[in-house]
């Protein structure tokens, strides 16, 4: 059921991108993804979900869960109004929904083109594995990366609004934190683009050099695959074809798509460590960021046919894997 549902999400979300109609996206995405949503906690718990259910009675105090206080307080909050895991789960789920429904909103705003789905990030990031394996397996991980993008989308509009977002997604989980640079090369108080550029790099490299000093006394667990080099090959793929798109103009390049650069220079820090698992992770709430970046970039595309192109690429792109991998289809089953 879980399958099936997921396709129709996926054809529907086809539909919406095509046709560029709005009332698609309310009258028929929306309540698909919801029914999707249902359906998926309604097939039972898997992997990491159990570990969350079994988490809403906790009693415990311990530093583990204070410093990711938002999180793990609020599914015992949660569960004690609602006394009932998927009740609670479910409860969550409206809430991501409409947190990245505002994001897509907040984004559509930036459009100097109307009328063009604007708004339709929400239709390639919800069938999208990043936020697939979230809301199916890495739940706190999906919050936090969901927040933080809200964050993101306000940065030029609500600066400190922005900042505060960003904290509370940290204190939903502390992998927010290697988001910094991708903020700081977006907008860093009001220093121009060569010092944001700049500073975003410093970080960058501090941040990989944390990761190292870190291996030193905590291993990473490896899922059998080395993701770090695949997402580090996909997002090198992607810089070297703005690149020429862009004429090898890299501050266009940063205007365009500022997460771009950051995140290659962060996988590679992965990738040399050889944390399999940290590299899936990161690599993954890079991603949202990327397509984030991606979309912005394809509301300023005049022509309706490559606007429409572009937009089902992303769509496909990031969509069809879940189809394909062997552990995402797991969940489907």
């Amino acid at each position: 059921m879980e399958l099936i549902t997921f396709i129709i999400l996926l054809f529907i979300g086809i539909i919406t991108i095509v046709s560029e109609n709005r009332y698609y996206l309310w009258g028929m995405y929306l309540p698909i993804l919801c029914l999707f949503i249902i359906v998926v906690r309604m097939s039972g718990l898997d992997t990491d979900m159990i570990t969350y259910a079994k988490e809403m009675t906790s009693t415990g105090y311990d530093f583990y869960y204070l410093r990711e206080i938002v999180f793990w307080y609020s599914l015992r909050f949660f569960h004690q109004i609602f006394n009932n895991e998927i009740i609670v789960f479910l409860f969550m789920d409206i809430i991501w929904i409409a947190i990245l429904y505002k994001t897509s909103v907040n984004l559509s705003k930036t459009s100097s083109i109307k009328n063009n789905l604007s708004l339709g990030l929400i239709v390639i990031l919800s069938t999208s594995f990043p936020l697939f394996f979230g809301y199916q397996n890495i739940y706190r991980q999906l919050f936090a990366t969901i927040v933080s993008l809200y964050s993101y989308s306000i940065i030029n509009s609500s600066y400190k609004k922005s900042i505060f977002y960003f904290c509370v997604s940290v204190f939903i989980h502390n992998i927010s934190l290697v988001l910094i640079p991708i903020f700081f090369v977006n907008k860093l108080l009001k220093l121009n683009i060569y010092f944001r550029v700049f500073l975003s790099l410093i970080v960058s490299v501090a941040f990989i050099m944390l990761f190292s000093y870190a291996s030193q006394f905590k291993s990473a667990k490896s899922t059998g695959v080395d993701m770090s080099l695949i997402y580090l090959i996909m997002f090198v793929s992607f810089l070297i074809l703005y690149l020429i798109k862009f004429k090898f103009r890299i501050l266009d390049l940063f205007r365009k798509t500022p997460s771009l650069m950051i995140v290659i220079i962060l996988m590679i820090g992965l990738f040399s460590l050889r944390f399999d698992m940290i590299s899936e992770r990161l690599g993954m709430m890079f991603l949202v960021f990327f397509i984030f970046d991606l979309y912005k970039y394809s509301n300023t595309i005049i022509k309706y046919s490559n606007r429409m192109i572009f937009r089902l690429f992303l769509l496909l792109i990031f969509s069809v894997p879940v189809l394909l991998f062997n552990s995402s289809r797991l969940f489907l089953i």
